[in-house]
């Protein structure tokens, strides 16, 4: 085999493997993004179903929620937020999910945004989240805009 041949099939090669990390490396991302999504649906669906454990297991317990009403601000801490829907002062209708914007910001950061629609509100939701040394994704901030629909 002569030096000429030798080199392509190195670059063939080198060229195999790029594009298999390529491969391998947009799988992850797109099942990472999987995961802060089904965290962010869990968080909608805890408040949904009104059940605090759901809550419990995707909210940072210090984290807080900046919440925008016809202009007012409100803030809850998670454990506030918790047991307002446990004692059912909040949620308990269905709401229908609609991502806008899924993106890490780093390795260990993420930030989603969505829509979540009830019959009466519209519910637009910043969530940002931290993903925890076990692998876990955390909310560990929620900005909420809500309005009628």
């Amino acid at each position: 085999m002569n030096l000429k041949t030798k080199i392509m099939k190195i670059k063939n090669l080198v060229c195999s493997a790029l594009l298999l990390t390529l491969i391998i490396t947009i799988g992850n991302a797109q099942d990472s993004k999987a995961k802060i999504k089904q965290v962010a649906a869990q968080f909608i669906k805890g408040a949904d179903l009104q059940d605090g454990k759901l809550l419990e297991a995707v909210l940072e317990p210090k984290s807080l929620q900046y919440v925008l009403i016809g202009g007012k601000l409100s803030t809850f801490s998670a454990e506030d937020y918790i047991k307002m829907v446990n004692e059912k002062k909040l949620g308990g209708k269905p709401r229908k999910i609609s991502y806008r914007h899924a993106e890490f910001l780093g390795n260990n950061l993420a930030v989603v945004v969505l829509n979540a629609v009830s019959e009466e509100y519209d519910f637009f939701y910043q969530l940002s989240l931290i993903k925890l040394a076990d692998g876990d994704w955390e909310i560990v901030g929620v900005t909420a805009e809500i309005s009628g629909v």
